[in-house]
């Protein structure tokens, strides 16, 4: 059905890097957001007067509530694509993260709101009418809201959008709503057990906790979060399958939104190849980059002197010496200084991001290493890195 929906709505739909196509998946998806949400909300509230019960009001406002996070993410899509200016020359690719958030406070805005309203009910109990209207009314809004789950979750995951994905789960929290509302029908018909208003409560707790989870989410989206290893690997692949390429490193993803990524990194090229050669290969690299994952990509050359015996014998043991500090070190830059008295060792260390080692202490343990197993006559000049991926 998925598939279907997206090729009577959305042409060229498996094109989804390319900014339009996305941007169309993200309106549609939204549009029938709000469609769906507004049969949901105005069937439950006329039954939640009918039966007078809390959960399936609260469970109405609930949807209320979605129809204004996917109104706020049908515009966040449609300024997400907004052309950059002067004042916004990376784009507004982050209009769509911030439509996500919006989603959460509403999310957590109706969560709080039904909590308050359940517990009054249970300081001030008022009738539960039975229904025969309520149970068909609220299986269809749980099979409503399966299908929201489902078409938003593939959407999102089409075209890697947090927004869509939030919806998706604010859906299946929905079913979880919708499903309690109905046990509480079910118990007060079969058994006459009226537990509408603490059912309410625990409703409203889900809800809180799921718009918590979105909250956080496209929080650590905004800060700016670790970019996907497995796209890190790919491109890494893809740099190093050229003969050229000698190594890579300092790889940086900045992430201006979905459609809007741009990455720097440092190669490593033989120092002995025509610059002109070497540069219209990096040319070529950043582009196929640009044209198979939507990055543009900046790469910063450099030069190895691949004829330094000395340095071809001494660059693996340093390697050696730093992993056996930490697996995770490694080190790249590495170049020798000659001079009449000594020789300079000058290389970069990688550690990782979450490594909160004392970076003068690891220079001197590593410096200390070089005199004792290299040799007393050479120094380290280290520079101390930090992973961005």
């Amino acid at each position: 059905m998925f598939n279907l929906f997206c090729k009577n709505f959305i042409p060229s739909y498996e094109k989804v890097d390319n900014p339009v196509v996305r941007e169309r998946y993200g309106v549609v998806f939204s549009i029938f957001s709000i469609v769906c949400n507004i049969i949901a909300v105005v069937t439950k509230l006329v039954i939640s007067f009918i039966t007078n019960s809390v959960s399936i009001r609260a469970d109405a406002f609930n949807n209320l509530s979605d129809i204004g996070s996917n109104l706020a993410t049908l515009f966040g899509f449609a300024l997400s694509n907004k052309h950059s200016d002067s004042s916004h020359p990376y784009g507004f690719g982050r209009m769509e993260y911030i439509s996500g958030m919006v989603v959460a406070f509403l999310i957590l805005l109706m969560g709080f709101e039904s909590l308050i309203e359940s517990i009054q009910k249970i300081i001030h109990p008022e009738e539960f009418v039975f229904s025969y209207a309520a149970i068909v009314v609220l299986l269809i809004s749980i099979g409503i809201k399966l299908l929201m789950y489902v078409m938003n979750g593939k959407a999102g995951k089409a075209i890697n959008s947090d927004a869509l994905l939030a919806a998706s789960k604010d859906s299946i929290s929905d079913v979880l709503v919708t499903s309690s509302s109905l046990l509480c029908v079910l118990l007060l018909k079969f058994f006459n057990i009226n537990i509408d208003s603490y059912v309410g409560i625990i409703v409203a707790l889900l809800v809180i906790k799921s718009g918590l989870e979105v909250f956080f989410d496209v929080l650590n989206t905004i800060l700016g979060s670790a970019p996907d290893k497995e796209l890190v690997k790919q491109i890494e692949q893809e740099i190093m399958s050229h003969d050229e390429i000698m190594g890579i490193h300092d790889l940086i993803i900045h992430d201006y939104g979905p459609s809007h990524r741009f990455m720097t990194l440092h190669c490593e090229v033989d120092a002995y190849v025509p610059v002109i050669e070497t540069h219209d290969k990096i040319d070529n690299i950043e582009m196929d980059i640009l044209n198979k994952y939507g990055i543009l990509t900046t790469i910063h050359m450099d030069p190895i002197d691949t004829k330094d015996e000395l340095a071809k014998e001494l660059k693996p043991k340093i390697a050696d010496l730093v992993e056996n500090i930490n697996s995770e070190y490694k080190i790249h830059d590495f170049r020798i200084v000659r001079g009449p008295s000594h020789t300079n060792l000058v290389f970069d260390v990688l550690i990782p991001s979450e490594d909160h080692i004392n970076h003068d202490e690891l220079i001197q343990q590593i410096s200390s290493m070089v005199k004792k197993d290299i040799g007393n006559n050479y120094y380290c000049v280290i520079n101390i890195d930090h992973s961005f991926v």
